[in-house]
């Protein structure tokens, strides 16, 4: 290591510092009290001309001499430096260098003072100190994440203890599932709200041919049974299980409300076609005119296959209706193979043919 300009360091010091303050402002949006913390004194030992310094303030201050206010570092007056004004314009390493006879440490900061016959004063950096106390504070994500699963605990109970009622007498079905949908992103998030609006759709999709109707029905059905697992789930605020995924040891880490409308069965059917099944998605509507057409497409190459299940018409049904029967179609297939969906749906009539 030459005896020269320490940019490195002025970059490692400036995105440490970044590092730390995410560590202070993740305390502050916690609640985390570092107050004790921000008092030690372990790592760089200096409290400083008033004893009021501390390793905080003057990584602070070694920050701002160094790297962010070189021109003119005034914030620590009386602290860790007597004149109104310091300049620091350069910073070098000595360690190893000719030059570490005038000073027995790693780096050298030349604080210059607003005097013409004044050296200023020397600013000698360890770098075991540096490391040492920018580890101690990023290990205080230790304690912050203490604090924010004591607070995920507190709202879990909190949240158990408000109830998710069953769907009253005097609201509608949709009324309901946009009720869930709201507890579910006051809980949760917002990630599944589109498998609440295709519920929606699910419950009340009237195929315009009346041959499709009973299986239309079984899927809404489906996901009649889907939502109320669903409930529990909100209610419970826990995902595992029967009452809340509809199966056990479920390894995809889905649940039974997410399996309905992606629908995805590896069975000897639909060998072959996964690009087809991805591309059929771009009829559900959130996609252009261009995308739709090349949905109806690849829905032709899947057709032979679906009309076992659903009747469709690729040149008169809307996007919307193939984009339906293509979901209640691979429902059906679904509850013929042994896969999520047909681990999770009661056998019985409301929801299969095959009981």
């Amino acid at each position: 290591m030459r005896y020269g300009s320490a940019f490195d360091f002025i970059n490692f010091i400036s995105n440490a510092a970044v590092m730390l303050d995410c560590v202070d402002m993740l305390a502050k949006i916690t609640g985390v009290d570092l107050s004790e913390e921000d008092a030690r004194t372990e790592d760089f030992h200096q409290l400083g001309n008033n004893g009021k310094g501390s390793d905080k303030k003057y990584f602070e201050f070694l920050r701002a001499l160094c790297a962010v206010h070189p021109m003119k570092t005034s914030h620590f007056k009386g602290m860790y430096q007597e004149a109104d004004i310091v300049t620091c314009p350069h910073v070098t390493w000595v360690r190893g260098t000719p030059m570490e006879f005038a000073w027995d440490c790693d780096l050298h900061a030349n604080a210059f003072v607003n005097d013409a016959s004044s050296w200023g004063e020397d600013v000698c950096i360890y770098m075991d100190q540096l490391f040492s106390y920018i580890e101690y504070r990023y290990g205080l994500l230790g304690k912050i994440c203490v604090a924010l699963e004591r607070f995920q605990e507190d709202k879990i109970r909190e949240f158990r203890s408000t109830p998710v009622p069953e769907r009253g007498e005097s609201e509608s079905e949709l009324e309901y599932i946009e009720r869930l949908k709201i507890t579910e992103a006051e809980r949760f998030g917002t990630n599944n709200d589109f498998l609440y609006e295709f519920a929606k759709k699910a419950v009340t999709f009237e195929p315009s041919n009346p041959v499709n109707l009973s299986a239309a029905i079984r899927y809404a059905n489906a996901w009649r049974f889907a939502l109320g697992l669903q409930r529990n789930v909100l209610q419970d605020m826990d995902r595992k299980g029967m009452m809340h995924a509809g199966i056990d040891g479920d390894e995809t880490d889905w649940i039974l409300f997410e399996h309905l409308e992606h629908i995805h069965c590896n069975c000897e059917e639909l060998e072959g076609f996964d690009y087809q099944l991805e591309k059929i998605g771009y009829l559900s509507g959130c996609s252009g005119p261009c995308d739709a057409a090349w949905g109806r497409l690849k829905l032709g190459e899947l057709e032979p296959i679906l009309r076992s299940y659903v009747t469709m018409d690729l040149s008169k049904d809307s996007d919307e209706e193939l984009y339906m029967l293509s979901r209640i179609a691979l429902y059906e297939i679904a509850l013929r193979h042994d896969c999520e969906i047909s681990r999770a749906i009661p056998h019985s009539k409301a929801y299969r043919t095959d009981t």
